[in-house]
């Protein structure tokens, strides 16, 4: 089983001290793409707020089961559209040929497996958005999307126990290692939170990174 775990209440400590460190030792072109990382994180949980996900959602839904695998909402939301653009493209075509075309049948027959793949992938969706493998796979898609190149980005699964997932950031040097790394977790509270990773790996205290170093303490632009 597969749990989402809420991170334990909490001030800043030694763990995001730390790592506050290493990020203002880092080049500014880095630190640049952090801020922009952040922000396009915080806009993304506003956005899915406004959408109806919400944070602490807890759901047996995350089982794994092999014949069908669990997937995240933003999964779920994408096979939807897909779905909507092949039965629309089917159903142009069919009217502009009409029903004299050799594979016309065959044609509303497909649209008709379609809509029920739709119908299917609409049940799922159904259910409450925000459990924490939403979460991590929706932030994950965002800040890759922004294509990174100081810094990797991963969907990683917390060691200790209960399970939970977030998106983790690393920044690399010149030689491509790893210098330090965050995570970008909103589950707990439907916040743009921010933890230093080996603290929120080990569920440790003294993790969490405040918003206003993002926003502030970070540089908008390289000199």
């Amino acid at each position: 089983m597969f749990l989402c775990a809420p991170a334990a209440a909490e001030a800043p400590g030694g763990a995001a001290l730390r790592a506050r460190t290493i990020l203002d030792a880092l080049p500014a072109e880095a630190r640049v793409e952090l801020r922009r990382m952040y922000l396009r994180y915080a806009d993304a949980v506003s956005r899915r707020l406004e959408q109806g996900w919400r944070g602490g959602v807890l759901t047996e839904a995350v089982i794994e089961d092999v014949a069908e695998p669990f997937q995240p909402a933003r999964l779920l939301e994408e096979a939807a559209a897909k779905r909507r653009k092949e039965i629309a493209a089917l159903e142009e075509s069919l009217s502009k040929n009409g029903p004299g075309r050799p594979d016309y049948a065959k044609t509303r027959r497909r649209i008709e497996d379609k809509k029920a793949e739709l119908k299917a992938t609409l049940a799922k969706s159904s259910r409450d958005k925000g459990i924490c493998r939403d979460w991590s796979d929706a932030v994950w898609s965002e800040l890759n999307a922004l294509g990174p190149s100081h810094w990797t980005v991963e969907d990683r699964r917390r060691e200790a126990r209960p399970f939970h997932t977030a998106a983790v950031l690393c920044s690399l040097d010149d030689d491509r290692r790893r210098s330090v790394c965050l995570v970008f977790d909103p589950w707990d509270e439907g916040k743009a939170d921010a933890f230093a990773f080996e603290a929120w790996d080990a569920r440790d205290p003294g993790g969490r990174i405040p918003a206003d170093y993002f926003l502030h303490g970070l540089p908008e632009k390289a000199p």
